[in-house]
């Protein structure tokens, strides 16, 4: 376990689960403490707002730091104890109230889990009722304990999760149908393709890492799993001409950036951009953008769709090209 706190530095969290502790702090007992000796045998990051010292406070900075890790958050687990002592001029858990009902705003629970929130209010607590009566639309039980929270916060950040891989599903685009040659009859047909392929291998608990030019966002909420984009230059030009339509993507999307480094099951790092121009030639490499016009390069491979049957890839499929493209192939491949 690695616990990060508002004191540490911003790290690459992309090699293990997050959960974020996202209870009272003030007026509460110290809930976190307990939650982190629970969940110490987990290879995971916990990420604890709670400072052990006030004196170094900075508001800015604590919110900039709650919300980054809010963002990256695999598991946010809200628990609401009874209030322990008064703090005046503040009513007790109004934070955590007001970030409850943001992430359960911004989790679609009926179709795509962006992030999956376990909810648990101690009976004492005088708003609880109301909470659950706000609630009732969303399949996500609130737990009368400490003990039933944290053990459905344990399930959820050991369960099996596979991992995919996909790029350049453009949805809705014509253009893609017409210049990237799909065998498609119509946009329509693309977009159910696209749809029925990948809903037939990815699990609504499984991530996909999107390598970009998504296209119509709306499709989103017909796919399964927890998908993770990373712009493509289709999304970059949307964004410089409205810049809203960056927070459109963050509230579609569990991750957005730039690019993301991360670990595989191979335990080696693979670094993920929309473009091979984009790579990092100093490990291997997964990219978008080609379309298919080149599969293999020596520093990486091409995840989108025009290159693998317009579906996404599985890890294991991913590593298996990996490692052909470092231990077999010859120069004829890329000539």
């Amino acid at each position: 376990m690695i616990v990060l706190t508002p004191n540490t530095p911003p790290v690459n969290v992309y090699d293990k689960k997050l959960v974020f502790l996202a209870g009272p702090i003030q007026g509460a007992e110290n809930w976190q403490k307990d939650a982190i000796a629970d969940l110490a045998d987990l290879d995971i990051y916990v990420a604890n707002p709670r400072r052990d010292n006030s004196a170094d406070f900075n508001y800015v900075s604590q919110v900039e730091w709650e919300t980054l890790y809010l963002k990256k958050a695999d598991v946010i687990m809200f628990w609401i104890p009874a209030e322990s002592y008064e703090v005046k001029g503040r009513s007790y858990a109004q934070t955590s109230r007001f970030e409850l009902g943001e992430w359960l705003g911004r989790t679609d629970f009926n179709r795509r889990l962006n992030k999956k929130i376990v909810i648990g209010i101690d009976n004492n607590f005088p708003g609880k009722r109301y909470i659950i009566k706000r609630c009732e639309k969303f399949p996500c039980p609130i737990f009368d304990t400490y003990r039933q929270t944290i053990t459905e916060v344990r399930r959820l950040l050991t369960e099996k999760i596979n991992i995919f891989f996909t790029s350049d599903t453009h949805f809705g685009s014509e253009r893609a149908l017409v210049y990237s040659h799909r065998p498609f009859s119509s946009v329509d047909e693309m977009n159910k393709a696209l749809v029925d392929n990948w809903n037939k291998i990815v699990k609504p608990q499984d991530t996909v890492w999107h390598l970009g030019d998504f296209g119509d966002i709306s499709f989103a909420k017909q796919l399964n799993g927890n998908i993770n984009l990373i712009l493509g230059n289709y999304e970059l030009d949307a964004i410089a001409y409205n810049s809203q339509y960056l927070q459109d993507l963050q509230n579609t999307f569990a991750l957005v950036e730039k690019n993301a480094v991360i670990t595989t099951a191979d335990g080696e790092t693979l670094h993920l951009s929309h473009k091979p121009s984009d790579a990092d030639r100093t490990m291997f490499n997964a990219f978008g953008h080609i379309h298919g016009l080149q599969k293999c390069k020596h520093f990486g491979y091409d995840v989108g769709v025009d290159a693998n049957h317009f579906r996404p890839i599985s890890e294991k499929y991913f590593l298996d090209y990996k490692n052909s493209i470092i231990n077999c192939y010859d120069e004829n491949v890329f000539y």
